[in-house]
C-alpha cells in the first residue's frame, strides 16, 4: 500500500465559493475572529500581495482599490465541508487519517510496477470536485513524509503535475528532492534548518543523504526517522484515530466591550456550553474548569481575572459546566471595569465512564438521554436550536464580530440555498 495525502486548495476560500458563485475568479480573503486579520487568501488575493495574517486596518485601502471580497470565518461550514470530503475519500479506501481541517492521509494500492496509482488519485480528486465542489491536490509516496513532500510539489507546480505527484520512482524522487528546500519539508522548522545548514544540508536531497547517526545527533530520533522516511523507509505507525485531547478551550473577543455582570455571565456561559459540546463530541469529560475575563491590554488598569474549579465527578454536561462558569464570571466581575474578552478552558480530560467517581455526588440518571437528545436536535437542525436559558437568546452585542459571514449553507435548515 502507498500513502496518499489530499489537501484542499485555499480551503476556506474554496468552501465559500462552493455556494456563492460570485466569489469565483475574484480576489477573496477570509477574516479571523472579530474580522481582524486575513487568515485565508485566494490565489487572486495572493497575487495582490495580501500576506497571511495581515491586519484588516492595514490592508483596507488595497481591499477597496482592487475590489477584494471579504468574508468572516464560518467554522461551521468548514467543519462540515471537511466531513464531506473525507466521506468521499472513504469511498476509495478503508484507511483515512484526518491530519487537519483541510488535509487527510489515506491509503491506496501500489501498482505491480511499484509506482503509486496516479489514475486512482485523479479519480479521488474528480469525485471530491463532483460531490463536494472543492479543488484538491494529492501527493503519493511510500511514506507519509514523502507523500507530504509530493503534495507540496503538486501545490508548487500544479500546471506541470496536474494536481498529483508520485514519489515512488527513486530516480524522479532524487531529481525533485535535489532542488526542494529543506524549509519546505514536513517537520523542519526554521531553528532546525539553521542547525542543518553548517552541515551543508540545504535541500531535501541533501537531508535524505544525511547519515542516520548525524541526524539523531542534530535533531534527536525524530529527525533520524524523518531522514529514513525520505529514503522510503516507513518509521511511524499509522494511528487511525487522532490522539485524545488533554485540554480544550473556547475563548473569544467581544464584538462590543462588556460593562455589566449579566452580559459577562451570559457570554461566559455561551463559551462554557460550546466547550462542553466539543468534549462531548469526542466522548470525553473534564475534571477541571478554568474561566477568565480581561480588558484591552492597550488600556491602563485594564481588568484581568481568572478562576479555577474542580468538576467532581468529571463531566461534559453543559448544565454543570456552564453553571460553574457563570458563577465564576460573577465572582471575578469588577464594578466599573470594561471587559473585551472572556474564555473557558477544560482540563483533565478523560474518556467517559472512566473517570474517578465521587462517593458524595449523586449523578443525574436522566443526563445521558437528555444530552443525547440535545446533541441530536442541534446536529439535525443547527447549533443552538436547543440551548440553556442562561445562554440568552439571539445575537448579542458582545458576540464575536462576524459582520461579513456567509449564510450557514449546510448546517442550518433555514439558510440552505434554494434553486429557483
Amino acid at each position: 500500500m502507498t500513502w496518499a495525502i489530499l489537501d484542499i486548495e485555499n480551503f476556506y476560500c474554496s468552501a465559500e465559493r462552493v455556494f456563492d458563485p460570485s466569489l469565483r475568479g475574484v480576489p477573496l480573503i477570509v477574516l479571523s475572529n472579530g474580522d481582524g486579520c486575513a487568515i485565508a487568501r485566494s490565489a487572486e488575493a495572493k497575487a495582490l500581495h495580501i500576506r497571511m495574517g495581515a491586519p484588516m486596518f492595514q490592508i483596507r485601502d488595497v481591499v477597496k482599490r482592487h475590489g477584494i471580497q471579504c468574508r468572516s470565518s464560518s467554522y461551521e461550514l468548514y467543519a462540515d465541508m471537511n466531513r464531506r470530503f473525507n466521506a468521499v475519500i472513504a469511498e476509495f479506501t478503508d484507511t483515512v487519517e484526518i491530519y487537519s481541517i483541510d488535509e487527510s492521509f489515506f491509503r491506496l494500492p501500489v501498482l505491480p510496477s511499484g509506482l503509486g496509482d496516479v489514475e486512482m488519485a485523479h479519480r479521488v480528486r474528480a469525485a471530491v470536485k463532483r460531490s463536494v465542489g472543492l479543488p484538491t491536490r494529492i501527493g503519493l509516496g511510500p511514506t507519509r513524509t514523502l507523500s507530504k513532500v509530493a503534495n507540496a510539489l503538486a501545490k508548487a507546480s500544479e500546471k506541470v503535475w496536474d494536481g498529483v505527484v508520485d514519489l515512488h520512482d527513486e530516480g524522479l524522487r532524487r531529481r525533485l528532492l535535489a532542488a526542494w528546500p529543506i524549509e519546505e519539508v514536513w517537520g523542519i522548522g526554521p531553528a532546525l534548518a539553521k542547525r542543518l545548514r553548517p552541515l551543508g544540508v540545504r535541500t531535501t536531497g541533501e537531508l535524505a543523504a544525511l547519515p542516520a547517526e548525524v541526524a539523531r545527533e542534530v535533531g534527536t530520533v525524530v529527525l533520524e526517522r524523518l531522514v529514513r522516511e525520505l529514503n522510503g523507509i516507513e518509521c511511524s505507525d499509522f494511528e487511525p484515530e487522532p490522539a485524545a485531547l488533554k485540554s480544550t478551550a473556547v475563548t473569544r473577543n467581544f464584538g462590543e466591550p462588556v460593562r455589566d455582570v449579566e452580559a459577562l455571565r451570559e457570554a461566559m456561559v455561551r463559551r462554557a456550553v460550546r466547550a462542553a459540546e466539543k468534549i462531548r463530541n469526542q466522548r470525553l469529560q473534564a475534571s477541571r474548569l478554568i474561566a477568565f475575563a480581561h480588558g484591552s491590554r492597550f488600556k491602563p488598569n485594564a481588568p484581568s481575572a481568572s478562576r479555577v474549579g474542580r468538576l467532581s465527578p468529571a463531566s461534559n454536561d453543559p448544565r454543570v459546566i456552564a453553571g460553574m462558569a457563570g458563577r465564576m464570571a460573577e465572582a471575578m466581575f469588577e464594578v466599573g471595569a470594561i471587559y473585551t474578552k472572556c474564555g473557558v478552558m477544560l482540563e483533565g480530560l478523560e474518556q467517559e465512564a472512566r473517570g474517578q467517581l465521587d462517593m458524595f455526588a449523586a449523578p443525574d440518571p436522566r443526563s445521558p438521554k437528555l444530552l443525547a437528545a440535545l446533541d441530536e436536535i442541534n446536529t439535525r437542525f443547527g447549533r443552538q436550536t436547543l440551548r440553556l436559558g442562561s445562554e440568552g437568546m439571539g445575537v448579542k452585542a458582545y458576540d464575536t464580530k462576524r459582520a461579513l459571514k456567509s449564510p450557514s449553507w449546510t448546517t442550518r435548515i433555514d439558510q440552505v440555498p434554494v434553486a429557483r
